[in-house]
């Protein structure tokens, strides 16, 4: 049966135990392409070793959503399956989605479930029982907004579901866990600073105890037992650093000293909506 082309995008820095398998799980894409930030622990090596299909990009790290629309805008296909080296692809997944790509496409995007792993086993309550990405799209339709991190794919219209989830390996081990909270809840801070945001003492409780009685108590994560708890205090550990950190950085405003932020994607082509273009 024909179907539209399909790329399946994959960004990656330093996952060398982890990325084999998420290649393996898309190589029914018409094209891999994989945009590395300068990995250091052979991940490139490894994929050009074992996968010379792949096409293989190194580019400085400016955010994942720059980094998505950059490899967006040059992937050989319209279509779109963008996936990260820490998720797999399901053999039911995969099925249904070739199967909506030899349809209609009454959509211009479709969104995936994520079944969440914490050291091997899954997670099912703590608000990830909701967790969905939109992962399938097609780039005339779909853009990622100009935000260092937790920026949602942009869309033309309404979103399509795709019914089989992707397994989603987030917690690794503690050590791995504790510096992407630590990383994402800088990142974050500092993008809450850049929109003008400010807090106090009491944001900063407020926000971290609403977190916690949420995700624990009101999204069931005490269902989950010690995982449950572990993910639920690692996403606490994260809003409250988030908070913290622009606090930190309005401080250091108020004081006249430097304000560290990370560096920014400033290219003004990649940001712009391609549907607005059109129009």
């Amino acid at each position: 049966m024909s179907r539209v082309p399909v790329s399946a995008i994959i960004t990656t820095f330093n996952e060398i135990d982890f990325v084999e398998d998420c290649i393996r799980s898309v190589e029914w894409a018409d094209e891999i392409y994989l945009i590395d930030s300068f990995s250091t622990d052979g991940t490139v090596a490894l994929i050009r070793e074992k996968f010379p299909r792949v096409r293989v990009e190194q580019r400085a790290y400016l955010g994942a959503a720059s980094q998505k629309n950059y490899a967006i805008d040059l992937a050989a296909h319209d279509w779109i399956f963008y996936i990260d080296a820490d998720e797999r692809v399901t053999p039911k997944l995969r099925d249904e989605t070739l199967r909506t790509l030899s349809g209609e496409m009454k959509f211009w995007a479709y969104s995936v479930g994520r079944l969440n792993f914490i050291l091997g086993q899954p997670v099912r309550f703590s608000g990830l029982q909701r967790d969905r990405v939109t992962r399938l799209f097609h780039r005339g339709h779909a853009r990622y907004p100009n935000r260092r991190v937790h920026a949602d794919l942009l869309v033309d219209g309404e979103t399509g579901v795709l019914r089989h989830k992707m397994d989603h390996y987030y917690i690794r081990s503690f050590d791995h866990m504790v510096a992407k909270m630590t990383r994402y809840a800088d990142w974050g801070s500092a993008q809450m600073f850049i929109d003008g945001k400010t807090t106090s003492a009491f944001g900063i409780f407020s926000h971290t105890f609403a977190k916690f009685l949420r995700d624990y108590v009101f999204n069931l994560g005490f269902l989950d037992g010690a995982r449950g708890l572990i993910s639920v205090g690692m996403h606490v550990y994260y809003t409250f650093l988030k908070y913290a950190k622009l606090w930190e950085r309005n401080q250091l405003r108020r004081l006249g000293k430097p304000v560290p932020l990370p560096k920014l994607d400033e290219e003004e082509g990649r940001w712009e909506l391609p549907w607005e273009k059109k129009a």
